[in-house]
């Protein structure tokens, strides 16, 4: 009852704390909701109360089951966290050196340069993933053999030196939950069960089956919106695997994740302080998997799959954490959007850009270029098998999500561009902190000025 109270207060407190009339977070939720960009579950807190703890629309649309904060999800790259922390622990209890090769684990692994922190960093250099997806039988399920299988068999080429460069690729983490199961003697998912969901009290989560069709009837079913209607746009049947993505999690769930981060309540925190820490040259990930984009230690990390979308995002100086779960194929602008909105009226600073950007056709010659951010920053977009962009002294392949819209993992930025009046073309860089705009650079061009962005 007293914690009820002492809520209560906090909400009290904090509500009168907005100017008048401005819609409260639930508000403007529930507006986003109404226009079709959001339907999901979030929760919101700060030193460990509940600010905002609420589902909207459905988790079913067929069936209209009520998208709730205990509604269980495919939450995609999120297991990648997971797996991340399971292996760090079991080091620490085994000794374990992280520098220790892979085939010191994997009977007959054929590359002898890898090691155990290079598939953390995501710096191993195995070929693509692709490959399996592409050559899989169709309704046999793929597993974690598979995947080793065709390491063992074909021993593809390595893209890099390892530990040189950065490459998002799911078997690093399969290979790491393989290395979990085998030092540990026990099944990955027996694992995270007795040294994660366990002691978090974590009630929503389980490690999918195979088999769509055996997965429970309440969880949440992907989605896309097509001219304002709801189409499936689900997990994909026969996914055996797991380390990198299959763990399915309620709001309630990561939630508890994300604070676990604030309170030390599962990895010693000077250990967890330095794994925060470890974040290497080539991206901007920590040995943890999570993104820590600037100097301050605010973390977060993304479950992107099919009709799901995954938050989960802490900062440990305010002890803040937001985690969002939504099933409709969430907007690329809004993705970032959503954490960056809510820090700025959390902090009381306003709020700003809920609205979705125009679409734009155009050609990667029009985009390649250099360009002028707000900040005088640089950046520039170069074409190479595919565009990249170079800034902050990094290159970054950019994956294209539609016709003017990009994506930077490693930085994890959310590009587009647009044509102001004077048909002048500007970038939108987009990150959970903060949205900068910029212009591409034209010889000789009177409209070469920062004045109105």
């Amino acid at each position: 009852m007293k914690n009820c109270i002492y809520i209560l207060v906090i909400l009290l407190t904090f509500s009168c704390q907005r100017k008048e009339g401005e819609p409260s977070l639930e508000q403007q939720l529930l507006q986003l909701n109404e226009r079709g960009f959001f339907n999901g579950a979030i929760i919101v807190t700060e030193n460990d109360s509940i600010i905002l703890s609420k589902g909207f629309g459905f988790a079913n649309f067929e069936s209209k089951i009520p998208f709730e904060t205990n509604t269980s999800m495919d939450t995609g790259s999120i297991t990648k966290t997971f797996t991340a922390l399971a292996m760090l622990m079991l080091a620490d209890s085994t000794q374990i050196d992280l520098n220790t090769p892979v085939n010191e684990f994997i009977r007959d692994f054929p590359y002898e340069s890898i090691t155990i922190r290079h598939l953390l960093e995501q710096t191993s250099g195995i070929a693509s993933e692709d490959v399996v997806f592409e050559q899989a039988e169709k309704g046999i399920p793929l597993t974690n053999e598979t995947f080793l299988d065709f390491l063992l068999n074909e021993k593809p080429k390595l893209e890099f030196e390892p530990g040189s460069q950065f490459m998002y690729n799911g078997t690093n983490h399969r290979l790491l939950a393989m290395i979990i199961e085998e030092i540990s003697k026990a099944s990955y998912e027996a694992f995270i069960n007795a040294k994660i969901a366990q002691p978090l009290g974590l009630e929503n989560w389980f490690l999918r089956s195979a088999r769509l069709d055996s997965l429970p009837k309440d969880r949440a079913i992907g989605y896309t919106v097509k001219e304002g209607e709801y189409h499936p746009f689900d997990s994909d049947d026969f996914e055996g695997f797991y380390g990198d993505c299959n763990l399915f999690f309620s709001t309630e769930d990561l939630s508890k994740w994300s604070r676990s981060f604030l309170s030390n309540s599962l990895y010693p925190g000077d250990k967890l302080t330095t794994a925060l820490k470890s974040k290497g040259s080539a991206s901007d990930f920590n040995l943890l998997h999570w993104y820590n984009l600037d100097s301050q230690k605010r973390y977060h990390f993304t479950g992107d799959w099919k009709g799901f979308y995954t938050m989960v995002y802490f900062d440990a100086d305010k002890k803040r954490t937001i985690t969002h779960l939504t099933n409709t194929n969430t907007p690329h602008w809004l993705r970032p959007a959503i954490v960056r909105n809510i820090n700025l009226y959390l902090d009381d600073t306003g709020i700003s850009d809920w609205e979705a950007p125009e679409p734009t056709k155009l050609s990667n010659e029009e985009i390649v270029g250099s360009y002028l951010l707000k900040g005088n920053q640089n950046a520039r977009i170069i074409e190479d098998d595919g565009l990249k962009i170079d800034i902050n002294d990094r290159s970054v392949r950019l994956f294209k999500l539609s016709s003017n819209f990009y994506y930077a993992p490693g930085i994890d930025q959310w590009i587009w561009f647009s044509k102001d009046e004077n048909a002048r073309l500007n970038i939108h860089c987009s990150s959970i902190y903060e949205l900068i705009r910029g212009f591409k650079i034209v010889a000789n061009n009177i409209n070469n000025t920062m004045e109105d962005l």
